[in-house]
């Protein structure tokens, strides 16, 4: 009998219907899963990032380009969650393609579009190619296209329900550094809104709190998005840790003032050098914490570690629009107009964009600068903390294919889920040329 890895997850974690939201809630937490697929309606459900805090609401995507719109468009957002919802994206993709002359090839072409929507954070790729060769093996096997897109069906409920599973044992391994008193320094949004439930940094810190430990957390407010402020403060409130909001310019004053004594941060993607993608600002956390003898930690699952990737430098670092720069300097501009505290000449945008360049800029010019994401070194890391055990950065040099699967496979046994039949592998083809 094939497993319901959906309801297995729901069941073991304690998760309830949320009918409103069209998403289930974790009870003991109260946090919303952030991503869940309808088989009966076969639409993916996201939970909409980009209203939080103001307004908790889902949106259904039911057509694949309008996945990858909510993948590029933050609509969901951090690594694996975007990787969860690369791979159910595609399956909406070969549901849209199977009447069509060569299915499995159009569901090829859609893959590699949805892969690299966001180019930096590893799970996306990875999960996208992994549902796509996992359901293409099938298809040569039996050349039927019904039995391709029932096993994507059976791929991408294993992604997210491992995804599930794994944050579980993270968040056991990450209690190991938690101690009563700590007050833990994060940056963006590396928790449940970035995983499926309770995941990366924040997930180690909503269990230690959940289960009694003092601890409080200093949350940075990460411009230009702000996930810092908007989203890591409302799920560690929706949980009850006690925050303090800073901006992103008080790193130091936060060891004086606020008793800072450690940092633990989600990730993005980490190199087989130990080093780590995460929002641009980690790195230079993590140099003022080396500063003052502090601990830095990042928190990941398996699927962010990139062994094809020698070095921190050779990842791919993803540059945003500058309307995430400047948008919140023309809501001042109109607001002080409407206010009358400048007069009705005055500029509606700052730098005016006729100045602005996105070459360098010469005399009377400005540029723009919005990477997204920055890359720390492997020497300022204490460890990273995984859903495979805690790492220091030479272990991850050590790794190998066949020992993150074996270490992944006995994780999954142990939660109760199996893995689908045939699936030998988890580094998908693409990601191994």
């Amino acid at each position: 009998m094939e497993l319901d890895y959906l309801k297995h997850v729901s069941n073991k974690l304690g998760l309830e219907e949320s009918p409103e939201l069209s998403l289930p809630i974790h009870k003991a937490t109260t946090l919303p899963v952030t991503l869940w697929y309808s088989h009966e309606e076969d639409s993916l459900i996201l939970l909409d990032q980009n209203k939080l805090p103001f307004e908790v609401q889902s949106i259904k995507i039911r057509d694949w380009k309008d996945g990858v719109v909510a993948i590029k468009n933050m609509v969901v957002r951090g690594s694996q969650a975007i990787g969860v919802a690369g791979a159910y994206t595609l399956l909406i993709g070969a549901l849209q393609a199977k009447s069509n002359p060569n299915p499995v090839e159009e569901v090829e072409k859609a893959a590699r579009e949805i892969a690299y929507a966001r180019p930096t954070a590893a799970p996306l790729a990875w999960a996208t190619f992994l549902a796509y060769d996992y359901s293409r093996k099938i298809y040569e096997e039996t050349g039927s296209v019904e039995r391709f897109i029932e096993g994507l069906r059976t791929i991408c409920d294993f992604i997210l329900a491992q995804d599930m599973a794994l944050n579980y044992y993270m968040r056991r391994y990450g209690q190991k550094i938690i101690k009563n008193g700590d007050v833990i320094m994060t940056h963006c949004n590396g928790g449940s809104l970035s995983s499926t439930l309770m995941g990366h940094a924040l997930g180690v810190v909503e269990e230690a709190y959940s289960n009694g430990v003092d601890v409080k957390v200093v949350s940075k407010e990460t411009r230009p998005r702000s996930q810092g402020y908007r989203l890591t403060v409302w799920e560690l409130n929706r949980v009850g840790v006690p925050t303090t909001i800073i901006t992103d310019n008080m790193i130091s004053i936060s060891f004086e003032k606020l008793g800072v004594n450690k940092a633990i941060l989600g990730a993005d993607r980490v190199a087989r050098d130990g080093s780590v993608a995460n929002k641009v600002g980690s790195a230079d956390i993590a140099r003022i914490f080396k500063y003052f003898k502090a601990p830095f930690y990042y928190a990941t699952s398996y699927s962010t570690i990139s062994l094809e990737v020698k070095r921190g430098s050779d990842i791919e670092i993803e540059e945003r629009s500058i309307d995430e720069v400047t948008y919140p300097y023309s809501l001042i501009a109109k607001d002080m107009k409407s206010k009358g505290l400048v007069s009705e000449k005055a500029l509606e945008e700052w730098p005016p964009s006729d100045r602005i360049v996105t070459r360098e800029p010469g005399r009377g010019q400005v540029r723009i600068f919005n990477p997204a994401f920055d890359v720390t070194p492997s020497r300022f890391i204490t460890a990273i903390i995984t859903d495979i055990g805690i790492l220091k950065p030479a272990q991850v040099r050590r790794l190998t294919e066949n020992k993150v699967l074996n270490m992944v496979k006995k994780k999954v046994l142990d939660f109760g889920l199996r893995f689908p039949e045939g699936l030998s592998t988890i580094v998908p083809q693409a990601l191994k040329k």
